[in-house]
């Protein structure tokens, strides 16, 4: 079995007081529920866990029901740090699972192609990484 793990636990502490990312619309979703419909159509994805913080807990069951994402085997609280959710999301993996995609749901743009072409690597070799080339000009500024 193929498991996703989809993390929206984060603090979004660049966003501001009381904002949570995961749950701001983006378009007419929330940016979590972008995420999920991709893993959800990707049929190289067998369950998803969704970790998200404790007191989204119950949003996270509503935007679940509301997009019909079918595949959710669990949905857990994360923990302090990104590790930490990572550590309660494979926690929630049932003993089946043999291959892991883990994925930040503040990153909505993901296609089921590029999630499948992870999972077939991942059939291949111990570890898969994706990564785009920077195309814009980084600048660095002190504060």
């Amino acid at each position: 079995m193929t498991t996703a793990i989809i993390l929206a636990g984060g603090k979004s502490e660049r966003m501001g007081a009381n904002v949570d990312k995961a749950f701001l619309s983006l378009v007419d979703k929330p940016m979590v529920a972008w995420s999920l419909l991709v893993f959800e159509r990707t049929a190289e994805i067998d369950r998803i866990v969704l970790v998200v913080r404790k007191d989204q807990l119950v949003a996270s069951q509503a935007v679940v029901k509301m997009f019909g994402i079918s595949k959710i085997e669990k949905i857990v609280a994360g923990g302090g740090k990104r590790q930490d959710s990572v550590a309660a999301g494979l926690a929630a993996c049932d003993l089946d699972t043999r291959i892991v995609v883990i994925h930040d749901a503040a990153r909505p743009l993901v296609t089921p192609d590029l999630v499948a072409e992870v999972v077939r690597q991942a059939k291949r070799v111990p570890a898969v990484t994706v990564g785009q080339p920077v195309v814009d000009t980084l600048k660095v500024c002190e504060k």
